[in-house]
């Protein structure tokens, strides 16, 4: 993973005792404290800050994590994945010994994300706008299963909407991620996430005192492990023109250029060359790629989520386009996403991708207001009331303005 060099072996003792906000999706869950830790990311899975939610079913007990992404290629049989998705339903992973639902595969997740945060105050979680009302009940009945202490939880899109309104709407100084309004008017803006599960577009409106989902699409032909596939054929097949073998007839050698997919993603985000290392038991090939070379790959995938997030804004009930679109870490790294959006988008509208722990962190910050009541406990999915104290900050730039 491109971001693996953040971890350290203990968190600092300043924060071990703040509440993590975690960003929950298909893929993996992602950790962090507020504003009092800095927005810190917090390790999940040495060495990796991420907890990968595959559960591997090789061995004797289930491993969640690292073990089933190293064998996600190679013994695809023996991993159960793709099953927040799926909760409620009759779906089961057989390996064995060993049989999973959705709703046993996520404790057992749970029950790793809780070894991982003892000693920490609280969670809220951050969750894909595609799960049911239903699904998010059966979610929080399993984290009470795994002595979860869940303060709230809150879709993706609203938290970061909600983090990011005032600085928004006002233009505060301090807020790096946006292209500020200088009116305080409502307004839109477009949030995009990616996990396995799908590609999901998100519509929130922002205004003074509330920020409200106006839409939301998941669109599961276009999820993360689409990219991937698109990115290990392509490369595939370059291999076979320079040396005409196909590390797709290996399982290993599968594996091996799998697992070095999503470092050159954020290597071809930064602009560098990707080195892709391909062995075999009986060979082996080394390919430099440039970034354009992996836009390329996934030019087709580009145009099909633009057409479709133009379908979504159309049909928007909205006096004019969205002044922002704001694309999560794992959406933005996906190649030639963030371009092909721009492309598409008028002028006015600024397109933007978030720091891994955006979402993380807004779920943090909200913590205290679970806590103290003035959010509800039930499941955020449409509105999000901001404080009240953000109005009196907007009511004294205005006497200082007058005077």
């Amino acid at each position: 993973m491109g971001w693996g060099s953040w971890s350290r072996k203990s968190q600092d003792p300043v924060t071990a005792r703040e509440p993590l906000g975690v960003d929950l999706n298909a893929s993996r869950a992602r950790a962090a404290h507020g504003r009092a830790g800095r927005n810190k990311i917090f390790v999940l899975d040495e060495p990796l800050a991420d907890l990968t939610l595959a559960v591997s079913l090789e061995k004797k007990d289930a491993e969640v994590g690292l073990s089933a992404l190293a064998l996600c290629r190679r013994m695809p049989h023996v991993v159960c994945s793709g099953y927040l998705p799926v909760l409620g339903k009759p779906q089961e992973w057989k390996s064995g010994r060993h049989s999973l639902t959705s709703e046993s595969a996520l404790g057992l997740a749970f029950d790793r994300l809780r070894t991982a945060c003892q000693g920490h105050d609280g969670f809220g979680l951050a969750l894909p706008t595609y799960l049911t009302v239903h699904q998010v009940g059966l979610l929080q009945s399993v984290a009470e299963r795994a002595k979860l202490n869940i303060r709230g939880t809150i879709t993706t899109p609203l938290a970061l909407a909600a983090e990011r309104a005032t600085h928004f709407l006002h233009g505060q100084t301090g807020e790096a991620e946006t292209k500020p309004s200088r009116s305080s008017s409502p307004t839109s803006v477009l949030i995009v996430e990616c996990d396995d599960h799908g590609l999901t577009a998100t519509v929130v409106r922002l205004s003074e005192d509330e920020v409200r989902t106006l839409a939301s699409v998941a669109f599961p032909r276009l999820g993360t492990k689409f990219w991937r596939e698109r990115l290990l054929d392509a490369i595939s097949d370059r291999c076979v023109r320079l040396c005409r073998r196909d590390p797709r007839d290996s399982a290993d050698a599968e594996q091996l250029l799998f697992d070095q997919l999503e470092e050159g993603m954020d290597r071809a985000k930064l602009g560098q060359k990707v080195s892709m290392s391909i062995r075999s038991t009986h060979w082996y090939q080394d390919l430099l790629l440039a970034p354009s070379d992996l836009d390329a790959f996934c030019a087709p995938l580009c145009r099909q989520a633009a057409e479709e997030i133009r379908n979504l804004l159309s049909h928007v009930n909205e006096p004019a386009p969205p002044l922002a679109v704001w694309l999560t870490h794992d959406a933005g790294r996906l190649p030639g996403l963030a371009a092909a959006l721009h492309h598409n988008m008028t002028e006015q509208t600024n397109v933007r991708v978030l720091h891994p722990e955006a979402a993380a962190a807004a779920t943090a910050n909200l913590v205290e207001r679970w806590t103290s009541g003035e959010l509800p406990r039930t499941h955020s999915d449409l509105v999000i009331p901001l404080p009240a104290r953000q109005d009196a900050r907007v009511a004294t730039r205005s006497s200082v303005a007058k005077r």
